[in-house]
């Protein structure tokens, strides 16, 4: 099933600000950020999944850095 461009978005924001979460309780496996992720919006297609990793890796750098 294919999702919205807005529905992208709001997942995006919502992966955004858990991966935030979780890199401020010390969480920062790449491994384990990516499983969080997959358990709560189960990826299907190479475009979500890019999406998704985008908003991982902005959300885990604006907090390290």
């Amino acid at each position: 099933m294919k999702i919205s461009e807005e529905q992208m978005y709001v997942r995006c924001l919502t992966i955004e600000a858990m991966i935030k979460t979780m890199v401020i309780q010390g969480i920062t496996s790449n491994e384990k950020l990516i499983n969080a992720v997959d358990e709560l919006f189960h990826p299907e297609t190479d475009d979500e999944m890019e999406a998704y990793s985008e908003a991982i890796i902005y959300a885990k750098y604006s907090v390290l850095n």
